[in-house]
């Protein structure tokens, strides 16, 4: 038979591990980090838009404000203190003496009147575009609000306050 010479043997393997190749490496480790980058780039560009949304939508007029400053300048025009600056292109007007006082102001966008009306019903009698209601509720307010934009709240505080 003939002799296998070591020219003739297949390669037989070795116990160290081929070397990679410096080249493939450097490729695959570039294209994850440019998937990371672009990852972090989309990452902060979300929260970028989320940001500014936030902003955005914070600086809204507060309606809980607003119906804080309708209740105060309806209270200091009863006491007959000085008012500030007029409140939606109005101010508050009292009519009537004694038992008989009511304070009315209008021009009253409809979720300030609703929160307003609200604050009000707890210290006296209301009226809202020219309806008092019989059961006041968040439900009743909200449709008398809304029947005539911008309403109108007539408030006839009771004895004492």
């Amino acid at each position: 038979m003939a002799e296998h010479t070591v020219a003739h043997v297949p390669h037989a393997h070795s116990s160290h591990p081929a070397k990679p190749k410096p080249g493939r490496r450097r490729g695959s480790s570039g294209r994850l980090r440019r998937l990371i980058v672009w990852e972090w780039a989309v990452v902060l560009g979300l929260l970028s838009g989320l940001g500014i949304a936030l902003m955005v939508l914070s600086r809204g007029p507060d309606p809980r404000h607003e119906a804080d400053a309708v209740v105060a300048q309806m209270k200091a025009a009863l006491m007959g203190r000085p008012l500030g600056e007029a409140l939606f292109d109005s101010y508050p007007v009292v009519s009537g003496a004694g038992r008989e006082t009511m304070v009315t102001m209008s021009g009253i966008p409809p979720k300030v009147c609703v929160l307003a009306s609200w604050d009000l019903y707890r210290q006296g009698t209301i009226t809202v575009n020219g309806v008092t209601p019989q059961r006041v509720s968040a439900a009743k307010l909200v449709d008398l609000c809304n029947d005539a934009t911008p309403a109108t709240i007539i408030w006839t505080p009771k004895t004492g306050n």
